[in-house]
């Protein structure tokens, strides 16, 4: 057997190196304009992209020093405290997504009239997690619970919500998170994860759930462009 050479090795994977090579880019504007928020920002998306916090931190510091309203800045750097377990600074950060994303209309505004923004979901998300790892289960719970209403279709919220629940031994509250989770699946034809939400239900005793996912599943196949 041929080993690669240590140089190799140590050399970036190909999607490593392109994100290298965006960082640098974007610092570069930011280094040379006096008022880039965006390029900051870019710079911390990338920073974080390669498992550098500190430096998503800092870059997202100068973009919200340059626009203390610039919304998508304080998420970035919410998931950066968040990655270093930082919990309540991240869900500082999340709640000021938060606030300014609901200063004109509130919440309701993103469930009657208007698409919510991904990093506005996320932070929901976020600060509801941050609040678990804390072991504050109501306001987790209640975030979590925000973020489903603001993204009904994901499938992965609720069964990050179910998870929690579990965690928190209120095993009754996730069958209904696991359910709809199940049946999100299987709309989506995704067999595997599906099974998963069965198997959960069964263990959490709610073996008719568990076979309501497995019939809408089986209702489901996949389309053929062949002859039947």
């Amino acid at each position: 057997m041929i080993l690669p050479s240590p140089a190799l090795i140590a050399q970036d994977l190909p999607n490593e190196a392109y994100v290298r090579k965006q960082r640098d880019t974007w610092l570069n504007v930011a280094q040379n304009s006096k008022h880039d928020v965006e390029a900051w920002h870019k710079v911390a998306e990338f920073e974080l992209q390669l498992g550098n916090p500190d430096a998503a931190i800092a870059a997202e510091d100068k973009a919200i020093a340059m626009f203390p309203k610039y919304a998508v800045a304080y998420a970035t750097r919410a998931r950066a405290h968040f990655d270093k377990r930082n919990f309540p600074a991240a869900r500082a950060d999340a709640s000021k997504v938060i606030e300014l994303l609901e200063a004109k209309g509130g919440f309701q505004k993103y469930i009657d009239f208007e698409r919510p923004p991904e990093h506005y979901i996320a932070s929901y998300r976020l600060r509801g997690l941050a609040n678990a790892w804390e072991q504050k289960w109501d306001p987790a719970f209640a975030d979590l619970a925000a973020a489903v209403k603001l993204s009904p279709n994901d499938a992965s919220l609720e069964v990050e919500r179910a998870k929690l629940y579990e965690k928190a031994k209120r095993p009754r509250e996730a069958v209904p998170c696991r359910l709809r989770a199940g049946l999100l699946y299987a709309d989506s034809l995704a067999r595997d994860l599906a099974m998963e939400q069965a198997e959960a239900l069964r263990k959490l005793g709610a073996p008719k759930e568990a076979a309501q996912v497995e019939a809408k599943l089986a209702s489901k196949k996949p389309k053929s462009d062949l002859p039947d």
